[in-house]
């Protein structure tokens, strides 16, 4: 399966560590250029006309970029006329196993479905599944339902089909949430539905940080975390990257529960705090 890579251009760093990770894996694969959020000008009336009205009252440019990139990398899936793809951002870190994972993934998707490889709850609560109609999968792992599609977040890593790259370019633009807003793209019939890998087929790295612009630019947090992703290779940039593997962990942990109700209007988060 042909995997798109999102990476903005001044990403050099995240460019050259997936492309070794992906050559090494023997993964096929292009570089998309995303969208940058801080590159953006929101008087443009073509830039405009994607969002949608009082989107930056809810959310950041940098959200604004990575919604316009996943967006634009639908629109690149059709016009190269693929059924299925593999749909990656450039901070993960890629198994070994990936090519045979995201084709067996992608043969068990039907209709308007994505399948992500990498999820976690913005809350500090488990993300809850259910067994019922669970697919297995390579290296031990699942694909499951989960109970509310609202709780999962990220666009890490997922595999998409056809149909939903349709419905999400035709009914999901004007952007009205975050890349990750999987509940609400339930909610307006984008997707038919979202399932997920178990355990996750690809992780975050802890040694990158977000390029979306969390925190202010002018902020001291900001600023510290710009000096030390940029210069120090040691203890300080190690103690960060722990940081920031916790966070993940505590944020991906699963709950496997009977109730196997499976809600298509799961509410959907504004949240704007992020590892």
């Amino acid at each position: 399966m042909h995997a798109y890579v999102v990476n903005l251009a001044r990403s050099a760093d995240r460019r050259t560590s997936i492309v070794a990770a992906l050559e090494r894996a023997g993964q096929d694969y292009e570089i998309f250029t995303g969208v940058d959020g801080q590159a953006l000008d929101f008087s443009d009336p073509a830039v405009r006309g994607e969002l949608a009205p009082g989107f930056l009252a809810s959310f950041r440019p940098g959200e604004a970029g990575c919604a316009l990139s996943h967006i634009n990398v639908y629109r690149k899936i059709l016009a190269d006329g693929r059924d299925r793809a593999l749909v990656l951002e450039d901070d993960v870190i890629v198994p070994p196993e990936l090519p045979g994972l995201a084709d067996a993934i992608g043969s068990c998707l039907q209709g308007a479905e994505a399948a992500l490889l990498c999820f976690d709850s913005n809350a500090d609560e488990d993300v809850l599944l259910s067994r019922r109609d669970a697919v297995a999968l390579p290296s031990g792992r699942q694909l499951v339902f989960p109970l509310e599609v609202g709780q999962l977040q990220s666009t890490a890593g997922y595999v998409i089909t056809r149909e939903a790259c349709e419905r999400m370019v035709k009914l999901a633009v004007p952007v009205q949430t975050k890349a990750d807003g999987w509940g609400l793209f339930r909610q307006i019939g984008a997707l038919d539905q979202v399932r997920c890998v178990v355990p996750l087929g690809v992780h975050k790295d802890p040694w990158f940080g977000s390029t979306i612009g969390y925190n202010a630019d002018t902020s001291l947090k900001a600023r510290a975390l710009a000096l030390i992703d940029r210069f120090d290779p040691g203890m300080v940039k190690r103690a960060v990257a722990y940081r920031r593997e916790r966070i993940h962990r505590r944020h991906t942990r699963v709950k496997f529960v009977d109730d196997v109700t499976r809600s298509a209007a799961a509410p959907w988060r504004r949240s704007r705090t992020a590892p």
